[in-house]
């Protein structure tokens, strides 16, 4: 499979980090810029940040996309980059799984590969599923337009009327980083 769109949601308040997780350094450089980095050495060559303001990625050249409707969480987030894309799956990843390395974007390429026939195909590991670090694809987005119109901005309950695969990850990969001290 060779992986063409990707996606970073960098719309989270962040407010139990104090300030802006996707402008957090990780490795010298804001995470989001981080995550389009591995991204790329992923193989992707369609890598759009969404969500949030799109001012604060001006300075590093990176392709910005708004919510639709903003403030309703990351459903909206893979709402929106799902009606502005032409292809057919789309990989989502949340800037703040800060741990995440280009392995682990490999894995989840090649993971495509095999379950081909499904809607959704996201992370899990011993702490639970990992919706957010996954592929979606295209034909899901009727249903999560209708779930939003209704007022269900729950992810992980969404998820659960598709087909849906999982790609087993270690949980120190897939830790969410909410905090400042979730970071050493």
């Amino acid at each position: 499979m060779n992986p063409s769109r990707a996606i970073v949601l960098v719309g989270g308040a962040s407010r139990r980090m104090g300030t802006d997780k996707a402008l957090v350094t990780v490795d010298d450089r804001p995470a989001a810029v981080h995550m389009c980095r591995l991204l790329e050495e992923a193989g992707f060559d369609e890598i759009t940040l969404v969500g949030g303001e799109g001012s604060r990625f001006e300075a590093h050249g990176r392709a910005h996309l708004p919510d639709i409707e903003p403030g309703r969480g990351p459903l909206e987030g893979i709402r929106s980059a799902l009606a502005a894309s032409a292809h057919e799956w789309t990989l989502v990843v949340p800037v703040d799984l800060m741990f995440l390395d280009a392995d682990s974007m490999r894995r989840m390429v090649a993971a495509l590969g095999e379950h081909r026939f499904d809607d959704v195909v996201h992370a899990s590991c011993a702490d639970g599923p990992q919706p957010l670090f996954g592929w979606w694809r295209r034909s899901t987005l009727q249903t999560i337009e209708r779930e939003l119109s209704l007022g269900h901005f729950s992810v992980r309950n969404v998820v659960e009327m598709f087909r849906v695969s999982t790609v087993d990850f270690p949980a120190s990969v897939l830790r969410n980083v909410n905090r400042p001290e979730d970071l050493g």
